[in-house]
């Protein structure tokens, strides 16, 4: 008789534990919590109002309805232990006039595939002594997301110098979830939600979301919490954008069943569209401190983003994205509105005109007289 070494049973025992404990390592699947895009890493994950990027659906799933082009990106992470991740996703904007009518109608979709590494099962003999060694895969996560976001509605104000217009957008997600630790696999599917606030004249904006909700995933008999969060955050962009641009960020996001909170902000600045900066700083999180990166744009087609993070233990954290932008729609297009279906009858008035010009028939024409045809000779035309 064999049995397993104490590492997969002491899972099994947090796992079933978890349910009852608050604060870190409550929830399963802790990917979710990690953030993928380089842009919004190095600007301390500061982004529920900032999210223009095929990376909103980590943050604010309403801001896909910001992208003017369609956009593909792959994102890799390390500094994870021995843990890898990969991210690929797109979005870009639909012709569609949306539900509400209003434009700005965007899709996305996000695979992500993370690796934990690998752990040693020794399998002991009744006798205690060692019977069997082998190296197993510690663990792998699976992540499906797809999302659409539309301009729900659009409120002019105006002021004594000048009129401001503020956009409003929404936007949802679904994704599914298959994770596996060690022998044990499990899957969930849960729901984001997101709510954006714009004005293009002033800079300003407001954003706020809910990810990863109703989602539970069973590991054995038990069902484990995704890390719900609700993130809320404000924004400012200014500068002359042919010349230099710059945008600061506040954020707040709360972890639901671990009831944890967290505070973040940022910097970006880029000059003449092409080479960026970025800051950021995390507080109060057990992982929390400084985090730093760069963007380059070539020809606002080629995107590169790079990201670096401190942790309070010392442990570099790299992020790195790449992206390609391609079929930009001028925002003319993209805010084009459904316009109204008017249904008219016509007056009598009308109606009586359209009698008038009818045609009047009369007797027909005398028909012509035939005029026999003269029989010719030689081949007929049809040979030739």
């Amino acid at each position: 008789m064999t049995r397993s070494l104490l590492i997969v049973l002491a899972f099994l025992s947090v796992a079933s534990r978890a349910r009852a404990a608050t604060g870190p390592g409550t929830t399963a699947v802790p990917v979710l919590q990690i953030p993928m895009s380089a842009r919004a890493a190095g600007m301390g994950t500061s982004f529920t109002a900032v999210a223009s990027d095929a990376s909103a659906l980590f943050y604010n799933p309403a801001g896909l309805a910001r992208l003017n082009a369609h956009e593909l990106d792959f994102s890799f992470a390390t500094g994870q232990g021995e843990t890898s991740i990969q991210n690929f996703a797109y979005a870009g904007p639909t012709p569609l006039t949306g539900i509400s009518g209003n434009g700005y109608t965007s899709v996305g979709a996000n695979v992500l595939y993370s690796r934990s590494g690998t752990i040693e099962v020794n399998r002991l003999n009744s006798n205690g002594s060692l019977g069997t060694s082998e190296t197993v895969s510690a663990g792998s996560d699976l992540i499906l997301s797809g999302g659409y976001a539309e301009r729900v509605g659009l409120t002019p104000i105006e002021l004594r110098d000048a009129t401001y217009q503020i956009d409003h957008y929404m936007g949802v997600a679904a994704k599914y979830v298959r994770s596996t630790i060690v022998s044990q696999t499990g899957s969930a599917l849960a729901a984001d939600v997101g709510y954006l606030v714009h004005s293009p004249e002033a800079g300003y904006s407001f954003g706020a979301s809910a990810l990863n909700i109703g989602g539970k995933i069973k590991y054995t008999e038990e069902k484990e919490p995704l890390p719900a969060t609700f993130r809320g955050g404000f924004a400012w962009q200014g500068g002359v954008p042919s010349i230099h641009s710059v945008i600061a960020s506040l954020d707040g996001d709360y972890l639901l069943d671990e009831r944890e909170w967290h505070i973040n902000t940022g910097l970006e600045y880029f000059w003449v569209k092409t080479y960026g900066v970025r800051i950021g700083y995390q507080i109060h999180r057990e992982d929390a401190g400084l985090t730093m990166g760069f963007g380059l744009r070539w020809k606002g087609r080629f995107l590169l983003d790079y990201a670096w993070g401190l942790g309070k233990t010392l442990s570099d954290q790299h992020r790195i994205t790449v992206s390609y932008r391609f079929g930009g729609v001028p925002p003319s297009s993209r805010g084009r509105q459904r316009r109204p279906f008017i249904e008219s009858i016509p007056e009598r008035d009308q109606l009586r005109g359209i009698e008038d010009k009818q045609p009047q028939f009369t007797d027909p024409p005398p028909r012509p007289r035939a005029v026999p045809r003269e029989r010719t000779t030689g081949v007929p035309g049809w040979i030739y």
